[in-house]
């Protein structure tokens, strides 16, 4: 069992590394036999998982520790720190390739253009793309989630630090409403992106914040057998759920996972055992780079394989066999995951450590001149 203290679900993160496959998969433009389920179809859906269980972790980390004003910055750079160098990295690889675009020649696409264009870089880098400022995704488009996701941040450190005692209070009215805007609002549903993804991020963020207290209050205490079957019904359920939900049933994607999220947070049973094995492990811990990598290699590959004229249908890369484009696709996965392991080390813990390490000289320096001014 978690105890209170824990900082880290090692199942609930194999499970992000799971989900984030599954993202992949769903944005793979291959024919392979996978690609018609309808599990891999509506895997954009997978992203809310995202969104409820960065609510459940930032509430279990920082629920406690944001207590005046002073802490805002600190928290908000910590997390900056954890996602904006490898989404910075990968914004410079597409903006590269679109020079080599423009210099090369190689591809009929106008360089910097519609979601490529030049002022679309700015707001990139200052992670407000996704907040209905562009009528599309643009540049590396799954980063959109990472954008609303700093904005529920700033969202849950502002509440935490001015009206603690009504954090729960306020959390259900976000839910409410973020779930409301995006029924009523978005033609599209849950599979809202630039223009309505914030209340869609907040929604199921808040939502995670809630499962955090209702766990701390209430754990899941199932013998390890009924657990493991529990574990194995909820998957089984969530899968259903993702393969046949359309048009308004998708806007309760986040209760499913919420309700999943509170089951494998104690991380009992059989399947929480599968899940923390090696591999599945340091699947979770590369989730991110994966979900940021990712489309940068499916450019690449699409760009290829127009030259290649691979692509009968003008949409999806077909070899003329089943069982050869499956092939062709596990290996671009495994291209996806080999390059997140060089990103997840190069990339994400450099620059995660470097802004901790930042903000521990800033801390030390602020309390040596508090010293130096208030000597005992």
């Amino acid at each position: 069992m978690n105890s209170p203290a824990q900082q880290r679900f090692d199942v609930l993160d194999a499970l992000r590394g799971l989900c984030a496959l599954l993202v992949v998969f769903f944005h793979l433009p291959v024919s392979s036999h996978l690609h018609p389920l309808a599990l891999f179809r509506h895997g954009y859906l997978f992203v809310d998982f995202f969104f409820v269980l960065s609510g459940f972790v930032i509430a279990h980390a920082y629920g406690g520790r944001l207590g005046s004003v002073k802490d805002l910055g600190p928290f908000l750079i910590k997390r900056l720190g954890r996602v904006w160098p490898l989404h910075a990295v990968m914004l410079v690889a597409f903006v590269g390739l679109e020079l080599c675009r423009l210099w090369f020649h190689f591809d009929a696409a106008t360089p910097f253009a519609r979601d490529r264009s030049v002022e679309a870089i700015f707001t990139n880098l200052l992670l407000i793309q996704s907040f209905n400022i562009h009528p599309y995704l643009t540049w590396n488009g799954p980063a959109w989630s990472i954008s609303v996701e700093m904005g529920a941040y700033v969202v849950f450190a502002a509440i935490m630090v001015l009206a603690p005692r009504r954090f729960t209070a306020i959390s259900l009215l976000l839910i409410v409403a973020g779930a409301l805007i995006v029924l009523t609002q978005s033609t599209r549903f849950m599979n809202t992106t630039y223009n309505f993804g914030f209340p869609r991020a907040v929604y199921g963020f808040f939502l995670g914040c809630l499962v955090h207290r209702i766990w701390l209050m209430k754990p899941p205490t199932f013998a390890p057998v009924v657990a493991g079957w529990l574990q194995l019904i909820c998957l089984v359920v969530v899968g259903a759920y993702v393969s046949y939900a359309q048009g308004p049933w998708t806007v309760a994607a986040p209760l499913f996972f919420a309700v999943s999220i509170w089951i494998f947070a104690e991380e009992r049973g059989l399947v929480s055992r599968i899940l923390s094995v090696r591999p599945m492990l340091a699947l979770g811990h590369w989730s991110y780079s994966i979900y940021m990598v990712h489309m940068f290699v499916i450019t690449i590959m699409l760009i290829l394989a127009r030259k290649l004229q691979i692509m009968p249908d003008g949409r999806r890369i077909d070899f003329g066999s089943l069982w050869l484009n499956d092939l062709f696709a596990l290996a671009v996965i495994g291209l996806i995951i080999g390059l997140s392991v060089l990103t997840y080390r190069l990339v994400e813990i450099p620059g995660r450590d470097a802004v901790n390490a930042w903000l521990a000289r800033r801390k030390a320096a602020k309390a040596l001149a508090s010293t130096a001014t208030h000597p005992a």
